[in-house]
């Protein structure tokens, strides 16, 4: 079943179409395994990417770029248009977003030179590195909706340049979509505004899957993505004094993740999933209508 979408005349799956929907499982799945796939081992895409302020940045440099128009100043990629952009998620103040930037800079995702223009503006421009890296992080994203519906999807899935430029495109013009989805979902944001703290949930979240009814063990997980075993403590004990989970056995190694940060897992999923399928179904029109 589809609705159509308050904002634009569109048939767009609701998160509770998908919740519904007796593929979530495997859609679910899916999305736990590519993500992992993407992000264990790999240190610099875990730390870069994980942290929700990064991921934001990371994509609105992307999309802000696309839109660039040299006669127009409004569209000018400027790290300050970056910054009052990321404000309304309340994620970091300038000066944190600044140090992430010119960290981007020195590992050759993004150049940052004077505008052609004006010597004094400096404008923000992802590097090739960078849009091969957003094609990637474009694919888990639609992983799940392409397997609970295997007809369609399939420009991202083929990682499609010319659905890339659309689709960033349109998502810029929802921002405050994506911070009302993240402000939404309170027990999944405590965990994503921690270091690898979102991918330490969906590790969690596989390993329970798999057969951890009476708890499974959090020892290694940092070490999969870049962190501290101290840290993932930290954050788990955080998330058992807000009733997320419990833990036990020798030293409290052993977590069990409750009821409530599963089912608000699954509702952060298919919110995200929602909003995905807009943005396809937005982007695909764009790329018809050239």
């Amino acid at each position: 079943m589809s609705t159509r979408s308050r904002s634009v005349a569109l048939p767009v799956h609701t998160p509770e179409d998908i919740l519904a929907n007796p593929r979530f499982a495997a859609a679910r799945s899916a999305f736990i395994d590519a993500v992992l796939a993407f992000h264990e081992g790999d240190r610099f895409s875990s730390r870069l990417m994980v942290e929700t302020m990064r991921q934001v940045t990371f994509n609105l440099i992307v999309s802000r770029h696309l839109r660039h128009d040299v006669t127009d100043r409004s569209t000018w990629p400027t790290p300050q248009r970056l910054k009052a952009e990321i404000k309304p998620f309340g994620l970091a103040s300038p000066r944190r977003i600044d140090a992430l930037v010119a960290r981007l800079v020195q590992l050759g995702y993004v150049d940052s030179r004077p505008s052609d223009l004006d010597g004094r503006v400096r404008l923000l421009t992802p590097t090739p590195k960078m849009m091969a890296l957003d094609r990637e992080w474009l694919v888990y994203n639609y992983v799940p909706l392409h397997v609970m519906f295997p007809d369609g999807y399939a420009e991202p899935m083929a990682r499609d340049p010319a659905f890339q430029r659309a689709q960033r495109l349109v998502a810029l013009d929802f921002s405050a979509k994506g911070a009302e989805i993240l402000a939404g979902n309170p027990p999944v944001m405590r965990f994503m505004h921690r270091d690898a703290g979102m991918l330490v949930l969906i590790k969690l979240v596989q390993m329970s899957a798999a057969g951890g009814a009476d708890g499974v063990s959090y020892t290694d997980i940092g070490a999969r993505f870049g962190v501290s075993r101290t840290h993932v403590r930290s954050l788990l004990e955080d998330a058992a004094q807000h009733g997320d989970v419990s833990l036990s056995g020798r030293s409290g190694r052993l977590v069990e993740l409750k009821p409530p940060i599963l089912q608000a897992f699954d509702r952060f999923l298919a919110d995200a999933m929602s909003g995905h399928d807009l943005l396809y179904k937005l982007a695909s029109e764009r790329m018809r209508n050239g």
